[in-house]
């Protein structure tokens, strides 16, 4: 009994805290190590704050504590972010092809850890399966330790529709599309001129557009006329590939990270490139699309028309 008295007495308050610590400590180590979710939390025991994040779009509610964004800002700078939390965090989001994470001080590489984790996930059971492309649509809270994402945290998601409009919405491209042969595919060298142009407002996922010079000339973007496919030998709209197109962003494609924008033709076949996909990193300024959005139809090639095309400013009138 008495040395009991005596341990009693002999802890102080600042022995208790500190056992109080340890076991806290200990704690979260076991939690951690059986996979329970652990806050994006850095050396300086900040944490992301999901009000700090309300700003972030034009429009917005809250799920589960992550901030989704409805609406972007117009303009060069559709998604604002806050400052970051602290020296060892970062906001920002996965790259197209998942090779950096973009922030506002620059691309920063990912762990091995990091990788594996966003691998394994977009590996995951089905092209239904929303969280294998959970990364394509969310803003992250990252944990920084010496130039090295380590650990990543959701704490914003993007809806489709948002990040198609911020891209492409009201907008045109220019190009080229591939012509039809006499044997009834589709040449990948002999091409003729093409405009799309863009509706303002995407449904469900997807952007329709229309080829305007299917059946009446147009003025292109740099001033000559681009004559209406309808009155070639070789017109390439005919059958399932019409005027009315869609485009679509899939992300993980074929493979993690195998990232495509889809044009899609009235017949539901579809077109395929990589160059022109948007991701949340591009719309934070850090991912810029390619200088040409080269496109081949998926199975295969030569069973449809090749469309290769860059975004473009004015033209469209009829000449």
């Amino acid at each position: 009994m008495r040395h009991g008295k005596l341990a009693a007495m002999n802890t102080t308050p600042n022995s208790r805290v500190r056992r109080q610590a340890a076991a806290g400590a200990l704690a979260a180590l076991v939690l951690a190590g059986c996979g329970t979710s652990v806050a994006a939390t850095d050396p300086d025991g900040h944490k992301a704050s999901p009000q700090a994040l309300s700003g972030i779009c034009a429009a917005s509610t809250q799920r589960n504590g992550i901030v989704h964004c409805t609406e972007l800002f117009a303009g060069k700078k559709p998604i604002r972010l806050p400052g970051d939390p602290s020296r060892t965090q970062r906001y920002g989001a996965i790259k197209r092809d998942g090779s950096k994470f973009h922030t506002r001080g620059g691309d920063l590489p990912l762990s091995a850890a990091v990788t594996k984790q966003l691998e394994a996930a977009a590996a995951g059971r089905g092209m239904a399966d929303k969280s294998r492309t959970a990364y394509a649509n969310t803003i992250y809270l990252a944990v920084v330790s010496r130039g090295t994402v380590t650990r990543i945290e959701p704490v914003a998601d993007i809806e489709e529709n948002a990040v198609l409009r911020a891209a492409f919405a009201g907008r045109a491209m220019e190009g080229t599309i591939g012509v039809r042969t006499r044997q009834g595919d589709y040449a990948s060298a002999a091409t003729l001129p093409v405009r799309i142009e863009f509706a303002t407002s995407p449904v469900r996922g997807a952007l329709t557009g229309k080829i305007t010079n299917a059946t009446r000339a147009v003025r292109s973007a740099k001033g000559p006329c681009f004559a209406p496919l309808n009155r070639t030998r070789a017109n390439p709209l005919v059958a399932g590939f019409t005027a009315d197109i869609a485009i679509q962003r899939v992300a993980s494609m074929h493979a993690p990270f195998n990232d495509e924008l889809v044009l899609q033709w009235s017949s539901g076949m579809s077109n395929m490139g990589a160059a022109y996909y948007p991701s949340i990193a591009t719309l934070l300024g850090g991912d810029p699309l390619g200088r040409t959005w080269e496109t081949i139809l998926h199975g295969t090639p030569s069973a449809g028309p090749s469309v290769d095309l860059r975004l473009v400013s004015g033209g469209g009138a009829t000449c």
